[in-house]
């Protein structure tokens, strides 16, 4: 089990009134199954969001476990509902790029996690999950959206797609306002616009790294090859597990997390959250992990 897949079994286990989750599936995790029924046992209120196709079927094979002992909801969409978060007691989020699998909280691929015990934050999410579980998915569903949060640490923004324009709001000013270095390490990246305004960056003096996931480089829709001919440093990741964060690192400053692939079904299609925050120790501790990669 990860760090932060601990950290999730921890907050189940802490759990007094009720859990809500959304997350793209479930495989091979069953210390979290385990503790889920546990806390149901005590007496906390379960409810669930998964993600299927129009035929009911989901990536994932143990999936058909949260349908049958919890109260879950699933999208029956052929876009993905790829939230991975859950919200416990109202009192702490739980979200991030890792799914709920032998491979993700389970271990073996690099993931992102960010834990917020911020109210307005957890309200935002409570919103998305309550939204779904409502039936609105995807472009049904209502734009969420607050602006600049200041919490105890840090500023926070928070992104819901395909509703909140994520890209254009959120992570295009970001990149266009970079002095210093952009750092990505990112799982699909396919957005054209993004790859352009990296570019710029790049020929402004911004150095611009990313680390790639190898199984998404051999996608055709890939534009890695193209950032390297401009000049920008890509790795293709060499290491057994996916290199599966959906996140930046930019300037000592800012942090992007999340759901979100950096490409045009992550942001206009799909059901996923992007989290913005800007604190600095954070973001050096995250620039030192992305180096050491």
């Amino acid at each position: 089990m990860t760090s932060y897949g601990d950290e999730l079994l921890k907050l189940i286990d802490g759990a007094k009134k009720e859990i809500h989750f959304a997350i793209y599936g479930l495989r091979g995790q069953d210390d979290i199954i385990q503790a889920l029924l546990a806390a149901q046992k005590r007496g906390v209120k379960i409810k669930g969001v998964v993600d299927s196709d129009s035929h009911g079927k989901n990536y994932y094979s143990d999936t058909h476990l949260l349908h049958h002992y919890f109260d879950v909801v699933s999208d029956g969409k052929s876009y993905i509902m790829h939230h991975k978060f859950f919200i416990v007691d109202k009192k702490v989020l739980w979200t991030g790029s890792s799914n709920i699998s032998d491979t993700g909280t389970g271990g073996y691929n690099s993931n992102s996690v960010i834990v917020s015990k911020d109210k307005t934050i957890i309200k935002l999410y409570q919103k998305e999950f309550d939204q779904m579980r409502s039936g609105k998915f995807g472009i049904w569903k209502e734009e969420i959206s607050k602006g600049e949060i200041k919490t105890k640490n840090s500023k926070a923004w928070v992104y819901f797609s395909p509703k909140s324009d994520t890209y254009e709001k959120g992570i295009k000013p970001l990149v266009q306002k970079a002095k210093s270095y952009i750092y990505i390490p990112i799982f699909y990246l396919t957005h054209k616009p993004l790859a352009k305004e990296l570019e710029k960056a790049h020929k402004r003096g911004v150095d611009v790294r990313i680390i790639l996931d190898a199984s998404a480089a051999r996608s055709p829709y890939s534009i890695h090859e193209w950032l390297r001919e401009k000049g920008l440093h890509v790795k293709v990741e060499n290491f057994g597990g996916k290199m599966h964060n959906k996140s930046m690192i930019i300037d000592d400053k800012f942090i992007v997390g999340g759901s979100m692939n950096f490409t045009i079904a992550g942001n206009s299609k799909n059901d996923e959250n992007t989290i913005i925050l800007e604190n600095a120790p954070l973001a050096k501790q995250y620039k030192a992990y992305f180096l050491t990669l």
